[in-house]
This record gives structure tokens, C-alpha cells and sequence, in this order.
């Protein structure tokens, strides 16, 4: 992920580049620790998974099967990236150079070879990825229209209400005491990554996941002063 972003230009609405996937997978190789599943790939990657036969049911057991962990901040912060599988380490879907998540893949994967990250005031800024040179051919596209497709509105809210809380939840973890930190975490993940029912609306379950994770962290802080 780091290697991506530090090939990745900063880039306007309006600005327009070549670009055609050539089928050749490439940028599904290599990738360990490299694709990013937030909560909002996690509910819609278990749903994909359990209605088209695969015997799972919740997304812990999506996440202990596709995912692996990795510490975002010293706080206990952490994250989830896909597994990577093989001596070229390829994401653990990848099947024959093709997706076989192709409907639920992830956002980083919709939104290649752009990028997306709010800032403070809750404006997208876009960024895309040079990694992979010999992409950059073929019809030009223009980052609005490629957002417009592949960035919708439910995807803009998640990134905003994740992006706001992740500073007063890295705030919060860091003022609890190590003793009580797996309690924490505990919550952490089961309010980020766990309690999701499939079946109902993902945006308004992780909105008040979060103002309950928030809530919980803030009184655990507090019973420490």
C-alpha cells in the first residue's frame, strides 16, 4: 500500500488520463498487504460470498478465511487487507487471471488506478496510481465520470463518517490503560468489522456502530482520569 502511494498523483475532476485494463492481472499480483477491505467491503464481500453458495454467514468468518490483520497505529488501531496466496502472492481471489468477487471486489479495486482520501472538511481529493506503466494506454477517462461510476453515494458517506471518527478512536484507544486495551479492541472490531446483520442496510448500521463504539471508548477513557 505504501509503494502505491508513493507512485500516486494528485489529480483534479477534471483531469483526464489514458487508461484500459489489458486483462492481465497484474495488478493482482504482488499484493500482500497491498488491498485494503474496510467495513464497507467486509459487509458487501460476505453478502456476495453467502448468496452465491459459499457456506458463510457472518463477516468474522469472511475476515478469519480472506482477510489478514495489520496494525495501523501503535493505539491498537487496525486494519484488514485480503490474503495474498502463492509464490507471486495474488489475492486470494484472483482465479485464472480474473475476479471471482468481480461484483462485491473492493473499493480500491472499483476505484483503480484512482484513489480516493477526505480531507478535514469531509472534500475528496483524488489521487491515481502509476505503478503499473503499461496500463496508461488506450481511451482517455476523466476522473469525474470515473467517480461518478465507481465512487457512489453510499461509498462517499462510509469514507466521510470513517474518516471523521478515526481521530477521536485513535485519541480514545490511546488514552485507555494497557489493562483494559483488549477490551477495547474487543469492541473495535465487533462494532467496525462484526455486528452486521446482511440482510438490512450497511450505512445506517455502521453509522450507529460508530457512535456506539465512541460512546464505549469515551467511558472507558473516562473511568481512567
Amino acid at each position: 500500500m505504501e509503494d502505491e502511494l508513493l507512485n500516486a498523483v494528485r489529480v483534479t475532476p477534471s483531469t483526464k488520463i489514458r487508461f484500459k485494463c489489458t486483462g492481465c492481472a497484474a495488478c493482482c499480483r504482488h499484493v500482500k498487504e497491498s488491498v485494503p477491505v474496510n467495513s464497507l467491503d467486509v459487509f458487501y464481500l460476505t453478502k456476495h460470498l453467502r448468496d452465491t453458495g459459499l457456506d458463510i454467514c457472518c463477516t468474522d468468518e469472511f475476515l478469519a478465511q480472506f482477510a489478514t490483520v495489520a496494525l495501523l497505529d501503535d493505539c491498537g488501531y487496525f486494519v484488514y487487507f485480503l490474503k495474498s496466496v502463492g509464490e507471486d502472492d495474488s489475492c486470494i481471489f484472483l482465479n485464472e487471471n480474473r475476479c471471482s468477487v468481480q461484483p462485491a471486489k473492493p473499493m480500491a479495486c472499483r476505484l483503480y488506478p484512482f484513489m480516493v482520501e477526505p480531507n478535514e472538511a469531509g472534500v475528496f481529493r483524488y489521487l491515481y496510481s502509476r505503478e503499473r506503466e503499461p496500463h496508461f494506454c488506450g481511451p482517455v477517462v476523466e476522473t469525474r465520470n470515473w467517480m461518478k461510476k465507481y465512487f457512489q453515494q453510499e461509498a462517499r458517506v462510509f469514507m466521510q463518517v470513517d474518516f471523521a471518527d478515526a481521530v477521536p478512536i485513535a485519541r480514545l484507544l490511546r488514552s485507555i490503560p494497557e489493562h483494559r486495551k483488549k477490551e477495547a479492541l474487543f469492541h473495535f472490531h465487533r462494532l467496525r468489522y462484526s455486528e452486521f446483520d446482511l440482510d438490512r442496510p450497511f450505512l445506517e448500521q455502521f453509522q450507529k456502530n460508530q457512535k456506539q463504539l465512541l460512546a464505549i471508548l469515551d467511558r472507558m477513557a473516562e473511568k481512567t482520569k
